[in-house]
């Protein structure tokens, strides 16, 4: 293949590998919605129990935000209740009722609660500093902070920085909320003040995950690509089982170009979720289009279409495909 052709290739996919992920709504009745830990922190893989006033029962394990899924389900009411390694993790039952409006998709969020009654100790997941277990939380600030997140996941962002400024006007040392509220904002295109909360969370907590993440993020979309490799190899060390942190590495690793660093984070964020990193097959394709393995990345775009239902650019990935197995043929 000419030169040419060979950057048309590396760009088309460096371009469509960045775009983001979509997750589409799956018919009929859908119980879904996130397990959080005392601190805010996402519940990673633990057992999210539905059960029906009719009798039925069904279970779901958490992936690595937090997040669980469960669908084909008659109509009807439904408690779920969520559980937890931690013995001192305790969560109330929650109540879904698909029969009220017309909504197919009904979310139900999950939090877990220490067993206190004035304050709450709160501790980090999956990793509990001496930082973390020391954290007392005023009921309050705990309760501002819990409110942030259901309204976050609303997507009523403006009113969940709202509740996190709460939570941290409460309890100025709440590296959680700070680190909340960085993603908020980051979600609301205010990339000065995001890099603003999570350095004064990481002031508080250098070795907080949800921070060194949002610090990544920050760095990367600022061009200072060796920080946010350094923020983000940080979070992985802190969360080693957090799918999205290696997936967000290992495409720092490729604007670096740092290949073979690359295809290990990104076959690490696979492993961790394969469903929820799904686009690293994408950045593969990337990764393989480099080191010229055409085959290989015909495999992994073949791979992320066949997985992907209705992946928003479906038709420029196969016609990149298509443009790649004619490079094999020509060979």
């Amino acid at each position: 293949m000419r030169t040419r052709g060979w950057r048309f290739l590396i760009y088309t996919l460096i371009y469509l590998s960045l775009l983001p992920i979509v997750v589409y709504a799956q018919p009929a009745y859908t119980v879904y919605g996130t397990v959080r830990l005392p601190d805010g922190s996402p519940a990673v893989r633990v057992t999210v129990t539905l059960t029906g006033m009719s009798g039925i029962t069904r279970q779901a394990r958490t992936d690595d935000m937090g997040r669980y899924q469960i669908s084909e389900l008659p109509q009807g009411r439904y408690v779920l209740i969520a559980t937890a390694e931690a013995q001192n993790h305790i969560a109330d039952q929650v109540l879904a009722d698909t029969g009220r409006g017309f909504q197919i998709r009904i979310q139900a969020n999950i939090f877990f609660r220490l067993r206190s009654d004035e304050t709450t100790n709160t501790s980090s997941s999956p990793v509990t500093s001496a930082k973390e277990a020391a954290q007392r939380v005023p009921r309050a600030a705990q309760k501002a902070f819990e409110e942030g997140l259901k309204e976050g996941a609303s997507r009523k962002l403006e009113e969940a920085v709202k509740d996190f400024s709460r939570a941290i006007e409460l309890y100025p040392d709440y590296f959680q909320a700070l680190a909340e509220r960085g993603h908020v904002r980051l979600a609301l295109g205010e990339q000065a003040n995001a890099a603003a909360d999570f350095a004064r969370a990481l002031e508080l907590n250098p070795k907080y995950g949800p921070a060194l993440r949002g610090s990544g993020i920050c760095k990367f979309e600022q061009g200072q690509y060796a920080g946010a490799v350094t923020d983000l190899e940080n979070a992985s060390s802190v969360e080693p089982n957090v799918g999205r942190t290696f997936l967000l590495l290992g495409v720092a690793y490729l604007t670096t170009d740092r290949t073979l660093a690359a295809r290990s984070a990104l076959s690490r964020a696979l492993t961790l979720d394969p469903k929820g990193a799904a686009r690293a097959r994408v950045h593969l394709a990337n990764v393989a289009v480099k080191e010229n393995h055409l085959q290989e990345a015909v495999a992994h775009l073949d791979a992320y279409l066949a997985e992907t239902e209705n992946a928003p650019d479906a038709e420029k990935l196969r016609a990149l495909r298509a443009e790649l197995q004619r490079s094999i043929e020509g060979r």
